[in-house]
């Protein structure tokens, strides 16, 4: 079969990290249709809004409205042979190649139009550069060298709090150009090998992934696996997960696959796990003694730098009260944190339960940026538990991911409402803010709860089981 060649952008480069599939069903499939806001959501973008916000005291703005690639390119082109200062929603075009740098920004140098020259940045929702910003740099400054005949020294990214962030071209090149030489392959047809990772849950192909993996009962499908670890196993005869569960201990061990013995023994449990359809209990979790405890989640909307819900059940003597904290506007953040410190006032002493790292890192930025008592800080630091740092050494689960939905499913819970998420929470949140229909905040709200009775019943189950 022979592909045409489909255009690489900026955002391939996020799709291959997270699953080099989806360059390859993108190239060769019918592309499914995606919310322009989920495509942002993605790639850790912004709104256009917050993005004016952060550009707007820039010198010289002007901005490409073009919608079609090649009108918005030559629009691009003639602002910068305007020499313009600051070229906001540009596009960049040679080949199959497309950049769309959230703006370009005049520097004094020699190009091809004059005595400057161009860079380009992105405005991220970000507190570090991550290696899939520096891919997309990388390109943006091959694709400007081709344009302007002068290539960028440094790519930047910039954050909503207006922070820019620098990273040098050179010192990630090879690495670009490693990556693209396998992207340019993808999209010419040749298929990837398939390797189940979580990031493959972001992409629209997922279910094809999974049942692709799965269907050859590939080493992938191991929770949290390496590739490194995959090929270990390979060239020790290893291929695959029967293959490895079927194996003792001695025998895997005198094929010499170069992990670690503890890894090695991890890696095994979670192959006989799956293959038996069966947890595996390691350890039992010491879980703090209390008559109160509390469940805590956080509803957030990156495309606007923005956390707009804090829920809270809190579970006494085994009764169940909902609690939500709720910025229906984004001017209200700062009321909605306050709110929920006065009423954690009331629990300095109860053992606080999430799920997951973000909700701890949450309250530490939101308490620095609107105030916190010394006295609920301390309290926070000593009273938060990470449910799932308590159940990776204590139980090994027959399943390939342990993200909430998972595990708690696997416990017993199930979620309400239609096609319950993260993401559809912001896009739902999104939709209340233009709309203004109650319909989309009780979603979010039912949601949150969901969320929170969910890791209630995750940590019930595990109490019970993990003994």
């Amino acid at each position: 079969m022979f592909f045409m060649p489909r255009k690489i952008t900026e955002k391939t480069f996020f799709q291959y990290l997270k699953c080099p599939s989806w360059v390859y069903y993108d190239a060769t499939q019918s592309e499914p249709v995606r919310d322009a806001l989920l495509l942002r959501l993605m790639d850790d973008g912004l709104i256009f809004e917050k993005e004016y916000e952060i550009i707007r005291d820039r010198p010289d703005v002007v901005e490409v409205m073009a919608e079609d690639p090649e009108e918005a390119f030559r629009q691009t082109v003639t602002f910068m042979r305007e020499g313009r200062e600051t070229i906001y929603r540009a596009t960049l075009v040679d080949g199959h190649w497309v950049g769309t740098p959230d703006f370009l920004a005049r520097v004094e140098g020699h190009s091809t139009f004059g005595s400057y020259y161009y860079v380009a940045a992105d405005m991220k929702r970000t507190r570090e550069v991550r290696d899939d910003y520096k891919f997309q740099g990388c390109f943006y400054a091959e694709l400007l060298e081709r344009i302007q005949g002068h290539k960028p020294v440094q790519g930047y990214v910039v954050t909503p709090e207006k922070k820019t962030m620098s990273y040098l071209i050179e010192e990630f090149e090879k690495e670009y150009k490693l990556t693209l030489q396998e992207i340019e392959r993808i999209v010419a047809g040749e298929k990837p090998a398939h390797f189940l990772t979580s990031g493959c849950k972001q992409s629209p192909w997922f279910s094809t992934c999974r049942k692709d993996s799965e269907s050859c009962n590939d080493l992938s499908i191991l929770n949290r696996i390496w590739t490194e670890e995959v090929n270990a196993l390979s060239r020790a005869d290893i291929t695959n997960v029967d293959a490895f569960a079927a194996l003792s201990m001695k025998d895997i061990e005198r094929r010499r696959p170069n992990i670690t013995h503890s890894r090695l023994e991890m890696l095994h449990k979670q192959a006989v796990a799956l293959t038996q359809k069966q947890h595996i209990i390691l350890e039992s979790p010491i879980f703090p003694e209390a008559k109160t405890e509390l469940y805590f989640d956080i509803e957030s909307d990156p495309l606007r730098d923005l956390d707009f819900l804090f829920g809270v059940l809190e579970v006494k003597r085994g009764r169940a009260k909902y609690h939500s904290f709720l910025a229906s506007k984004p001017e209200d953040e700062g009321k909605m944190w306050h709110e929920f410190c006065d009423f954690m006032q009331g629990f300095l002493d109860v053992p606080v339960y999430h799920y997951g790292w973000y909700e701890a890192d949450v309250v530490q930025r939101l308490g620095a940026k609107y105030g916190i008592s010394e006295l609920l800080r301390e309290s926070f630091e000593h009273n938060f538990i990470d449910l799932l740092s308590m159940i990776r050494p204590s139980v090994i689960f027959p399943l390939s991911f342990y993200s909430l939905k998972d595990l708690a499913a696997y416990a017993g819970y199930k979620w309400h409402g239609e096609e319950p998420s993260g993401v559809n929470a912001v896009l739902w949140f999104e939709v209340w803010l233009k709309m203004q229909d109650q319909t989309y905040l009780d979603r979010i709200l039912t949601y949150n709860e969901d969320d929170v009775r969910a890791t209630w019943t995750l940590k019930k189950w595990v109490e019970k089981n993990a003994v």
